[in-house]
C-alpha cells in the first residue's frame, strides 16, 4: 500500500529509489494484505491475552482499510472519510496515473486499486475553531458536548452562510490542488455574520473541497458516482452530511458504526486471507446503512454560485499566497 509501489509490476518503484540514492536492499519484503506472515510472538500473545497460535496477516494502511470498511469494494464504489483530515476515494481495477493531487494506490484487495484525494485538514479545522473561538464553552461543565453546541449555533444560519466562504486550507492542500503555500481564507465577511456563520462556512468549505475533488475525478478519470458512503467521526453530524449532499449533488449514506470502518477493513484482510471470506465484497454483510441524505434541488443554484467563488478564491490568490508564504516557509524549514 506504499506510495513507492509500482501498481503494474506489483513491486517497489525501484527506479525511484535508485535515483534518490536509496539502498533498495534496505526495503522490507513485499507481502499482500491477505498473506499470512506468521503467528503471534510469545511476548505479543501474553500482552494481548491470546494464544500464540493466532495467525498474523499482512494488513494495510489506514486509507485502504477505511475504504474496505466503508463497503467500497467494487468497481466505481465511492466513499468519503471525515476525521482530522478528509478524503474522497474510489475503488477501481484500473491502473491510473496520479493527477491534480489525486493518487492511485494499491487497494487492500490485491485485485483492486484505490483512487484517493486527500484534504489535508477537515475536523482539525473545527478543533482549531473550538480552541480559538469557543474556549470558554469548551471548558464550561454545563456544556457536555462542545460539538453539539456548535451544531446548535449553526441552526439559524441559512445554507450558504449568507455568502460567507471559509476555505479549509490551514495546512496547505494536497487535493484538489497541490500546494504548500496556500492557507485558509475567510471571504466576504460582513456585519451580518456571527460565530455560527463561521462554523457553518468552515463545514461547507470542506464540502466544496470534496465537490472539487469529485469534479476532477469525472474530468480526469471518468468517475461520477451518484452515491457516496461517508465514514469517520464527522459522519455522525447529520447537518454536515446533509450539507455535503446538497453541495456535491450526490446522495450520502452513513453507517451505524462509522468510526469502526478502519478496524473492520483491517480485519477483512485476515478474514479473506484465512478463507473465512471468499472476497472483500462479502464485507457488506457486516454493514448497516443508518441514514441516507439526498440533495435538496432548491439549493443547487446557491451552492453552484458559491462553489464558483470558492475556486475563484484559490485562483485569484494563488500568487498572493506564494508571495506571502514561500520565503517565510523556506526560512522556517531551515
Amino acid at each position: 500500500c506504499s506510495y513507492g509501489f509500482n501498481l503494474k509490476k506489483k513491486d517497489w518503484e525501484r527506479l525511484l529509489f535508485r535515483v534518490a540514492g536509496f539502498d533498495i536492499n534496505k526495503l522490507p519484503p513485499l507481502v499482500r494484505s491477505t498473506d499470512k506472515v506468521g503467528s503471534l510472538t510469545p511476548e505479543a500473545a501474553e500482552a494481548l491475552g491470546l494464544p500464540s497460535s493466532v495467525m498474523v496477516y499482512g494488513g494495510c494502511d489506514d486509507t485502504q482499510s477505511a475504504a474496505v470498511g466503508s463497503g467500497s469494494t467494487s468497481e466505481g464504489d465511492a466513499h468519503i472519510y471525515l476525521g482530522t483530515s478528509a478524503w474522497a476515494g474510489i475503488t477501481t481495477g484500473k491502473n491510473l496515473k496520479h493527477k491534480n493531487g489525486a493518487v492511485v494506490l494499491q487497494s487492500a484487495d490485491p485485485l483492486k486499486n484505490l483512487l484517493v484525494g486527500i484534504t489535508e485538514s477537515a475536523g482539525a479545522n473545527l478543533d482549531w475553531m473550538i480552541e480559538k473561538f469557543y474556549k470558554l464553552e469548551k471548558n464550561d461543565p454545563a456544556i457536555s458536548n462542545i460539538y453539539k453546541f456548535l451544531d446548535e449555533e449553526t441552526k439559524g444560519v441559512p445554507p450558504g452562510s449568507d455568502h460567507l466562504i471559509n476555505t479549509p486550507w490551514l495546512l496547505g492542500e494536497r487535493c484538489p490542488v497541490s500546494t504548500t503555500t496556500t492557507r485558509g481564507t475567510v471571504f466576504n465577511l460582513g456585519q451580518e455574520h456571527s460565530r455560527g456563520h463561521f462554523v457553518k462556512a468552515l463545514l461547507e468549505g470542506v464540502g466544496f473541497n470534496l465537490k472539487w475533488i469529485f469534479e476532477n475525478y469525472k474530468r480526469d478519470f471518468g468517475f461520477s458516482p451518484d452515491t457516496i458512503r461517508a465514514i469517520g467521526g464527522g459522519s455522525v453530524n447529520e447537518n454536515w452530511m446533509q450539507g455535503i449532499a446538497n453541495i456535491t449533488g450526490k446522495t450520502v449514506e452513513t453507517l451505524s458504526r462509522p468510526s469502526m470502518a478502519g478496524a473492520l477493513g483491517a480485519a477483512t484482510c485476515a478474514f479473506v486471507g484465512s478463507g473465512i471470506m471468499d472476497s472483500f465484497q462479502q464485507i457488506g454483510q457486516f454493514m448497516e446503512v443508518k441514514n441516507t441524505f439526498t440533495p435538496d434541488p432548491s439549493l443547487e443554484e446557491v451552492y453552484q454560485k458559491l462553489f464558483k467563488s470558492y475556486k475563484d478564491i484559490y485562483r485569484g490568490l494563488k500568487r498572493a499566497y506564494l508571495d506571502a508564504n514561500l520565503e517565510r516557509f523556506n526560512k522556517e524549514s531551515q
